[in-house]
């Protein structure tokens, strides 16, 4: 009963504040970020893909600009936020990457083509918080998926996550 009475109040409180969406499911969990270990010396020579990249795959058609199609199969990183495909509430292998924070089905879900479905390599797990961004990094596919709560238009085979710090622009 404390639980639901800590969503409801956490609910009101983000619904008053404006906040673009409001997890329902999980507004409480995660303890922390993020594993696993520390961030990869070649992570910073990896291309950054932004939202406005994913973006410019056509839903109707399928179709991605030759930018993106570049991209299709190659080691990537994506920043964004960590909706847990998994119940335990303190660390994942399967999440999707949202845009935004607190992204769900609900409200409603963002749509494919701002979705990326990651898979962590064998083993590895995701500490995680849901307020807190992140940069995946992994082999990104344009591939439908599908999952429990909605379809996204990417696949992510994960190699790396680490806590989200803006890139530094070049002078």
């Amino acid at each position: 009963m404390k639980f639901w009475i800590q969503m409801t109040v956490v609910s009101l409180i983000l619904l008053a504040l404006g906040s673009p969406a409001v997890h329902i499911c999980r507004l409480i969990g995660g303890n922390g970020l993020v594993g696993p270990g520390a961030a990869i010396a070649n992570s910073e020579k990896v291309p950054s893909v932004m939202w406005e990249d994913l973006q410019q795959l056509d839903l109707k058609t399928g179709k991605a600009p030759a930018n993106l199609k570049k991209l299709d199969g190659s080691v990537v990183r994506v920043p964004g936020f960590v909706i847990p495909l998994e119940d335990n509430e303190q660390s994942v292998s399967e999440f999707l990457l949202v845009p935004y924070p607190l992204a769900c089905i609900h409200v409603p879900a963002p749509p494919p083509n701002l979705i990326v479905h990651v898979k962590m390599d064998k083993g590895k797990k995701v500490a995680f918080d849901l307020y807190a961004p992140i940069w995946a990094q992994g082999r990104l596919k344009i591939q439908t998926t599908q999952n429990m709560y909605t379809d996204s238009s990417y696949f992510m085979n994960g190699m790396l996550v680490e806590p989200y710090k803006p890139e530094k622009k070049a002078p």
